[in-house]
């Protein structure tokens, strides 16, 4: 029998690391599928969905907990059939980098019954001033019909109180 795992390691970055999750992954005929992975600062994280037989999870968990210096975890996901929201939006935020952007973007969200299906937040420099600009790249769907127009609109809300610029985008 056939299952979906998630795999989350975390530790310090070098170079090697991917190619040594994706060799043990591979040796035990599991398929990456989806994966994101990350270097913050000096540490490297990722997280990784794979397909896999089931009875091959426990000597999986057991070769990739061997990966120097590496903290692996692994969970069986609990539902094979994602999620599919009928309304999906990009939200991007950018401007000047304030405390509670995050917060009070997702609680707004949250709060009219919105799912953040990923978030990709980093902060740049202003090209003349030096300034430090917080940016947000959110991908959101709903189940339920939404009105673009009024999403923009109590979106704008909450941007102008924290100093932030806002674009919003059905995605098909």
């Amino acid at each position: 029998m056939r299952t979906k795992l998630i795999i989350t390691a975390n530790g310090t970055d070098r170079k090697g690391i991917v190619s040594e999750i994706a060799s043990i992954v591979n040796k035990h005929n599991c398929n990456i599928e989806t994966s994101k992975m990350v270097r913050l600062e000096n540490e490297f994280t990722t997280l990784i969905l794979i397909d896999a037989e089931h009875d091959k999870k426990e000597l999986l968990s057991l070769d990739l907990k061997k990966i120097k210096d590496l903290k692996i975890q692994i969970i069986e996901t609990k539902n094979n059939h994602p999620i599919v929201y009928k309304n999906k939006f990009h939200l991007f935020i950018n401007g000047a980098d304030n405390e509670g952007i995050v917060y009070q973007f997702s609680n707004y969200l949250s709060n009219i019954d919105i799912n953040i299906e990923e978030v990709n937040t980093k902060i740049e420099n202003a090209p003349i001033s030096a300034t430090p600009l917080f940016m947000m790249d959110i991908i959101i769907g709903a189940k339920k019909k939404i009105n673009l127009k009024e999403l923009t609109a109590e979106l704008n809300k909450i941007s102008e109180k924290l100093g932030v610029e806002i674009q919003l985008e059905k995605i098909n």
